[in-house]
């Protein structure tokens, strides 16, 4: 999967190249689901497919299944991890 243009194969490369924009964009093109499926993580990718659809808090319950904090901005998930 392609993250902020580089190619991501772990939670680790995920978080490193972390961008809210792609992460919203491959939730909905299903692309995240399959990541997560592909890279060991079947709990994460079940998380997600049990997310009610248009659900208004969508990117608060993304940050819970990833483990982030609500406060942290794209860069500072990117810099936590890196």
């Amino acid at each position: 999967m392609l993250m902020n243009g580089e190619y991501i194969e772990n939670l680790m490369d995920f978080q490193r190249c972390f961008s809210m924009e792609e992460l919203i964009y491959s939730y909905y093109n299903g692309e995240l689901e399959i990541f997560l499926d592909k890279i060991g993580e079947p709990e994460k990718a079940e998380q997600l497919r049990n997310i009610p659809e248009n659900n208004a808090l969508l990117l608060i319950r993304l940050y819970d299944i990833f483990g982030f904090k609500y406060e942290d901005s794209e860069e500072t998930i990117r810099n936590g991890y890196a």
